[in-house]
Parts: C-alpha cells; sequence; structure tokens
C-alpha cells in the first residue's frame, strides 16, 4: 500500500506532500481505515462481538440492550456519513480529510 509522504526542509518546514496514489486507491485505503476506527470505537466501548450478540439476541436488560443498539446506531452513521464523504471526494486530499468522529458513550451502556 503506498502512502502520501510529507517533506520537511532541515528546519522542520513544510515544504511539500509527495502523493503517488490513484484515487480509488485513496478511497479504498481511507474506507479501510474508516472501518478500523469505527470497530475501535466499539471496542472501546467494551463491546466485542459476543456483547453486541446478547444485546441483539435480548439477553441484557431492556435498558442495556437498547444502550448498546443505540451506541452501535450511532457508530454505524458515523461511519455511513464518513464513507459518503469518502466516496464523493475528488482528490486525495479530500479522501485523507475524512475524521470518524467517535459518538459519546451512553452512561446506561452497562447498566445491568
Amino acid at each position: 500500500m503506498r502512502m502520501a509522504t510529507i517533506v520537511y526542509d532541515i528546519d522542520g518546514n513544510f515544504l511539500r506532500k509527495e502523493d503517488e496514489r490513484g484515487l480509488q486507491e485513496s478511497i479504498d485505503n481511507n474506507i479501510k481505515l474508516l472501518k478500523d476506527s469505527c470497530t475501535t470505537a466499539l471496542n472501546k466501548a467494551g463491546l466485542d462481538i459476543a456483547t453486541q450478540q446478547n444485546a441483539a439476541l435480548g439477553i441484557y436488560s431492556t435498558e442495556r440492550c437498547e444502550a448498546i443498539k443505540s451506541y452501535i446506531a450511532a457508530c454505524r452513521n458515523e461511519y455511513l456519513r464518513c464513507k459518503a464523504i469518502i466516496l464523493a471526494s475528488q482528490t486525495n486530499d479530500e479522501a485523507d480529510a475524512v475524521q470518524f468522529m467517535a459518538p459519546n458513550v451512553p452512561e446506561n451502556l452497562w447498566t445491568r
């Protein structure tokens, strides 16, 4: 996978950005990074696959199941928002500039 390279002078001043990637390669790479960011947000919230499945099956309390499903939906919505922007990008810089903003974790996520 090719990446963009930032070139600085000896004093640390920005000189130029060298980017050998084609637009489609940049889009594909940024969507992969976006998926990783979404997965990381879920994992940081303590929502591994088993916890997500248990919530979907209704094994936890109703309040906790709804909090978990709500957080998953919020992460998915942010993923879809970012993906749409990346897919509409006309340049590598536009695709690279998209940032996944993890939603706030609900307080009742761990209510039993």
